[in-house]
């Protein structure tokens, strides 16, 4: 039976390179703090227009302001999760030739099959 796996899940990167990745540098902090700052100031501006008798305080409190009320019904997930899908099962044997030991697998059966199970039941470190 061929491996469909293509490469290793352990190249993928860590949560700590994913953040650098995702991470600005100082020039592009500046950039988006100015940017957010503009905005900020063009909304001021727009809400002090519409509304001559308002504050600074005023707007503040209307961009803080959530109004929850029109969110609609809250769902328990939890209610509607079949108990019996806790329970994974895996077939590994269909992957191997029948009668097939673990000590007699070679080392890329072993790492196909290192694959599969983290796949399944997540990487445990």
């Amino acid at each position: 039976m061929k491996n469909n796996i293509d490469k290793k899940i352990d190249n993928s990167p860590t949560v700590k390179d994913a953040v650098l990745m995702a991470s600005e540098t100082a020039a592009e902090e500046k950039r988006l703090s100015d940017f957010g700052d503009m905005e900020y100031g063009n909304a001021l501006k727009e809400f002090l227009k519409n509304n001559p008798d308002k504050t600074e305080e005023d707007f503040i409190s209307a961009i803080r302001r959530l109004n929850l009320k029109a969110g609609g019904t809250v769902i328990k997930l939890s209610d509607y999760r079949d108990p019996a899908s806790k329970i994974r099962k895996l077939d590994l044997a269909s992957h191997f030739t029948p009668g097939k030991t673990l000590d007699s697998l070679s080392e890329k059966e072993k790492d196909a099959l290192n694959v599969l199970l983290k796949l399944t039941f997540g990487k445990k470190d």
